[in-house]
Formats: structure tokens, C-alpha cells, sequence
């Protein structure tokens, strides 16, 4: 039987106080086999475009308006760490085991 699993962010508040979107949620683990289920939700993120990362056993993500990188166990199902950067981070991408970051101020920055 075919799987497929994708990793889906959120960023903004509801739009509807009666809406399904949890609120503190903003990360998806979700799982396509035949039919939809939600693996995992992950909390306390705010995620922009380009602002998600993910590598076998991580989740990293960009924080909207925010100078700092959550940092998620896909295996645990939680949050490993808070990563404070010097400047916003706009738009992030994993090359290997480095993740590149790029900042609102034209730095880039590499973390491994």
C-alpha cells in the first residue's frame, strides 16, 4: 500500500473563533494512507513562507517576526530547543546536515 507523509506550517491567528485549527498548534505531521490522519501537531510556532525546514529527525522553523529557530523531534513528538539568532530570520533550508539560514538584514548564516 502507498504512504506518503508531508509536514504542513500555519502562521497568523484563526480567522473564525469557531475554526478546527487549534491554537497553539502551528506545525502538521500528516499522514496520506489511503485516507488523511494527523500524526503529529507540534506547539508554540508562528511559521512564514520559507520559513520551514525538515530533516529525518528534525523540524526547524523560522519564527514570524522573530529572531530566533524552533527546533522540534520528529521521534519525541516535542520541542528540543529555542536557537537565538542576531537578526530576523526570513527564510531557512536544510544542505545536508547544515541548515542555512538568511536573515531580514542580507546575513547569511550557517548551522550545523
Amino acid at each position: 500500500m502507498l504512504s506518503q507523509e508531508f509536514i504542513s506550517a500555519i502562521c497568523g491567528p484563526p480567522l473564525a473563533a469557531n475554526t478546527a485549527v487549534s491554537k497553539d498548534v502551528g506545525i502538521y505531521s500528516h499522514s496520506l494512507t489511503p485516507s488523511h490522519t494527523i500524526k503529529a501537531s507540534f506547539k508554540k510556532s508562528s511559521t512564514p513562507v520559507n520559513g520551514l525546514a525538515v530533516s529525518q529527525t528534525h523540524i526547524f522553523t523560522a519564527q514570524d517576526q522573530k529572531a530566533h529557530v524552533h527546533v522540534y523531534s520528529r521521534v519525541r513528538g516535542n520541542q528540543e530547543a529555542l536557537v537565538p539568532f542576531p537578526d530576523r530570520i526570513r527564510s531557512l533550508a536544510l544542505a545536508g546536515q547544515v541548515l542555512v539560514l538568511g536573515s531580514a538584514e542580507g546575513r547569511l548564516f550557517l548551522w550545523e
